[in-house]
C-alpha cells in the first residue's frame, strides 16, 4: 500500500479566490482580504501587492491557475557530475553577498541533492540557464539556495517555518516575493501568457514547490504542483506551443512533474486521486537494445519506470472504485501494465549486465533504478488486498510464483544501499523518488510473518532526516510505526487475549491496514489528522482510527 495523505480538494482554487490580493492569488492560497494589506501576507513576512478586482493570475484562461559548518557531497561522483558547464558570474544579475552567497549553495551543494541518485539536465544545466535568462527563476533558485541552506544546517526532515526571525528564512521569502512580482510584471496585460512565460511559470511552480516542501507544507506544495501540471497539460493541447529560445527543455519539465505527480499520488486517497490533474503526457524513451550505459540511457531508463509507476498508481487507485462487472476493462489496463513492466525489466537487465564492463561508476543510479522497478513490480503482482479480493486474477498465478517475503527482503537489501551509513548525517532533501517510499511499503505491505523486516523498515525511516519531494522520512516513519501497533492490537482484540503476548502475533489480511488518509488541518498543514482503516473496517463502511499529527 502507498501511504495517501487524505488531503481535500482545496478551498484555494475555486472562482471566489480571485477577490483577494495579487500575491495570494500568485501563490494560490485563502486571503482574508484585510485591507489595506492582508494578514496572509504580512503575518509571513511577505509583501501584500494590494487589490484589483480585475486581475488574474498568469494563465491562458480564467479557469486556470499558475502556478554553519558545511561538508561536500558524499563522494567524488556526486560533486564532479553537479557541476554546470554554464559560466555562472558575470553574467548573474546578483546584487547582494547574500544573494551570491544562496546561489553558490545552491549550485555546490544543493544541486548535487536535488537531482537524486541520477543526472538531471534540468537541475544540473538548464535551471541555471534560465537563471541568466529569467529574473523570476533567478530569484527563486537565490530563495531555494537561502532555504535549502537552513534546511542542510538542521537536524530535521523539514525547517521550523515559525521562526520567522531566522535570517535564511526572511531572505528566501524576500526572494520569492521578488519572484512572483517579476511573474505579475512578465504577464501583461489581461495576465496571458505565452509559451516562453508558461515555461517560467512552471518552472517556478517546481522551485516554490519544493520550498514548501522544505518546510513541510504539504498541502501548499501540492497546490504549486498542481498549478505545474495543468500548465504542462494545457501547453500539450495547444498547436504550436514549442517555447522557442527558452533555456528550460519542456521534457525535462515533463520528468520533473512526473516523478512528483507520482510522489503525489503515493501520498493519496483514492477520493483525493480522482480530483487531481490528469496523468501528464509521456513519450516512450528510445532505448535500443544495443544501448550504451551512459549518463542519457540511464536517464531515459528512469523516465520510463517513473511514467510506468505513474499509471500504476493511477490504474490501482481508480480501480478501488471499479465494480465487478467492469472486470474485462480492468483485466485489459492490468495486461496492459503488466507488458509494459516485462518490457522494463528486460531493459533495465541489459543495462544491468553491461555496466560491468564500463569504466565509469554506475552503482548509484542502477541501485535507485532497481529500487523503483522493485517498488512497481509489487504494486502490479500483489496489490492490496480489497482488490485481489474484488478481481480474482490480480491474483492468478505467473509463469514464476511470486515471493512476497523474499521480494521485500531484496527491496529492503536495495533501499539499504542507497543510504548513507552514518545516520548523524546532515539532512537530505531531493525531488526524485528514493528509498523512503520502498522503506513505506515494506512496513506497511509485506507479509505480517515479516515482522523483523517491517520494524527495520520503520526504524530506517526514522533514523534519517530525509525528505523526498512529498516523503518526509520521519512523518511517515511515526505512521508505519503507529500502523504496526493497530495491527496488532486488533489481531490481540480478535484472539481475545487480555494481555499482548511476548511475540508478534500473524495478523490476518483483513485486520491489516490499507487506507490512512491524512486531513491537514485549515490553519496550519503541518498538523493532521491521520485515518487508519482496516480491509474489514473499509468493507463495512467503517470509519477507522483516528491519529493527531503534528511536524
Amino acid at each position: 500500500m502507498t501511504m495517501p495523505n487524505g488531503k481535500p480538494r482545496q478551498r484555494a482554487w475555486k472562482p471566489k479566490n480571485r477577490t483577494g490580493c495579487k500575491t495570494c492569488k500568485i501563490r494560490k492560497v485563502k486571503c482574508d482580504e484585510e485591507k489595506p494589506h492582508c494578514k496572509r501576507c504580512t503575518s509571513t513576512g511577505r509583501t501584500c501587492d494590494g487589490y484589483d478586482n480585475n486581475f488574474r493570475p498568469p494563465s491562458h484562461s480564467p479557469s486556470s491557475s499558475p502556478p554553519s559548518g558545511l561538508t561536500a557531497p558524499q563522494n567524488g561522483r556526486d560533486l564532479i557530475r553537479s557541476v554546470s558547464p554554464v559560466p555562472l558570474a558575470p553574467a548573474l544579475r546578483l546584487k547582494t553577498a547574500q544573494e551570491r552567497d544562496s546561489f553558490e549553495f545552491f549550485t555546490t551543494y544543493a544541486v548535487s541533492s536535488l537531482r537524486g541518485f541520477l543526472d538531471s539536465p534540468f537541475w544540473q544545466r538548464e535551471i541555471l540557464q534560465a537563471a541568466h535568462q529569467h529574473e523570476s527563476v533567478q530569484h527563486c533558485v537565490v530563495a531555494l539556495g537561502a532555504m535549502h541552506r537552513r534546511f542542510y544546517e538542521g537536524s530535521n526532515s523539514h525547517i521550523n517555518g515559525a521562526d520567522l526571525t531566522d535570517q535564511y528564512l526572511q531572505f528566501a521569502l524576500r526572494q520569492s516575493n521578488q519572484a512572483i512580482q517579476g511573474l505579475l510584471k512578465a504577464s501583461g496585460p489581461g495576465g496571458r501568457a505565452n509559451s516562453v512565460d508558461k515555461v517560467t511559470l512552471m518552472t517556478c511552480s517546481v522551485l516554490f514547490s519544493s520550498m514548501a516542501c522544505l518546510q513541510g507544507h504539504q498541502r501548499e506544495g501540492l497546490q504549486h504542483l498542481r498549478s505545474g501540471i495543468r500548465m504542462l497539460n494545457e501547453l500539450d493541447e495547444e498547436v504550436n506551443s514549442k517555447a522557442q529560445g527558452h533555456p528550460i527543455d519542456v521534457d525535462s519539465l515533463r520528468s520533473i512533474f512526473v516523478g512528483l505527480d507520482m510522489q503525489a499520488r503515493s501520498i493519496m486517497t483514492s477520493q483525493e486521486a480522482e480530483k487531481w490533474e490528469p496523468l501528464p503526457r509521456t513519450k516512450a524513451p528510445a532505448i535500443s537494445a544495443d544501448a550504451e550505459v551512459d549518463d542519457a540511457t540511464l536517464l531515459a531508463m528512469q523516465r520510463y519506470l517513473q511514467s510506468l509507476l505513474n499509471h500504476a498508481l493511477a490504474f490501482l487507485q481508480a480501480t478501488v472504485k471499479k465494480i465487478a462487472d467492469e472486470r474485462d476493462s480492468v483485466y485489459y489496463e492490468y495486461r496492459r501494465l503488466l507488458s509494459r513492466l516485462d518490457q522494463g525489466t528486460v531493459l533495465l537487465d541489459r543495462l544491468r549486465a553491461k555496466a560491468t564492463y564500463t569504466t565509469v561508476d554506475y552503482t548509484q543510479p542502477l541501485l535507485a533504478l532497481r529500487l523503483l522497478h522493485s517498488q512497481l513490480e509489487c504494486m502490479l503482482r500483489s496489490p492490496r488486498f480489497d482488490l485481489e479480493s474484488k478481481f480474482r486474477f490480480m491474483s492468478e498465478p505467473f509463469r514464476e510464483p511470486f515471493d512476497l517475503a523474499a521480494h521485500f527482503a531484496k527491496m529492503l537489501d536495495l533501499a539499504t544501499q542507497l543510504l548513507p551509513h552514518n545516520s548523524s548525517l546532515s539532512p537530505v532533501f531531493t525531488t526524485s523518488m528514493g528509498p523512503l517510499s520502498a522503506l513505506w511499503l515494506i512496513a506497511t505491505r509485506a507479509p505480517s510473518s515479516c515482522t523483523a523486516l517491517r520494524k527495520r523498515a520503520v526504524r530506517l525511516m526514522l533514523s534519517y532526516p530525509r525528505r523526498e519531494g512529498f516523503w518526509d522520512g520521519l512523518v511517515a516513519g511515526q505512521i508505519a510505526q503507529e500502523v504496526l501497533k493497530l495491527e496488532q492490537e486488533s489481531a490481540q482484540e480478535e484472539l481475545g487475549l487480555s494481555t499482548m503476548p511476548s511475540r508478534d502475533l500473524i495478523v490476518p489480511d483483513d485486520l491489516r491496514i490499507v487506507v490512512v488518509a491524512l486531513k491537514y488541518d485549515e490553519e496550519d498543514d503541518r498538523r493532521a489528522d491521520v485515518t487508519y482503516r482496516s480491509a474489514r473496517e473499509l468493507a463495512a463502511g467503517e470509519s477507522g482510527k483516528v491519529q493527531y499529527l503534528a511536524w
